[in-house]
């Protein structure tokens, strides 16, 4: 990371770019070829300064979050349908026009998909 300022407006836009990311610190750090350790510093001295005097103008607020990773399942929260080779996942807490939409779609498919099998 030769030559980059470690300014404190420069680890506020890093860390604004790492938030709307969505990806890990780790991941974002990788990627922009920052310095981990020098992120995890600017998060926690961002916070402190937050923290200890409350928000000024325009501070920037930092929170942590978890993403689910993709194709992990939540046991009990939804359902699983086969049918003709064709597998469609519900969740718990689905958009019915959504899965209305899916399923007419499905039906207009021509039966072939499921011929060879």
């Amino acid at each position: 990371m030769a030559g980059r300022p470690e300014t404190k407006q420069y680890w506020i836009d890093q860390l604004s770019e790492y938030w709307d990311s969505g990806l890990t610190i780790q991941e974002y750090c990788e990627l922009k070829e920052v310095s981990y350790e020098s992120a995890r510093r600017w998060i926690a001295l961002l916070k402190k300064e937050r923290d200890g005097k409350g928000t000024e103008g325009g501070a920037l607020e930092l929170v942590e979050v978890s993403m689910p990773r993709l194709g992990s399942s939540q046991s009990g929260t939804g359902v699983k349908v086969l049918a003709n080779g064709l597998e469609v996942q519900v969740d718990k807490n689905f958009d019915q026009e959504t899965l209305i939409q899916v399923l007419t779609v499905l039906r207009a498919l021509p039966c072939s998909a499921s011929a060879g099998q």
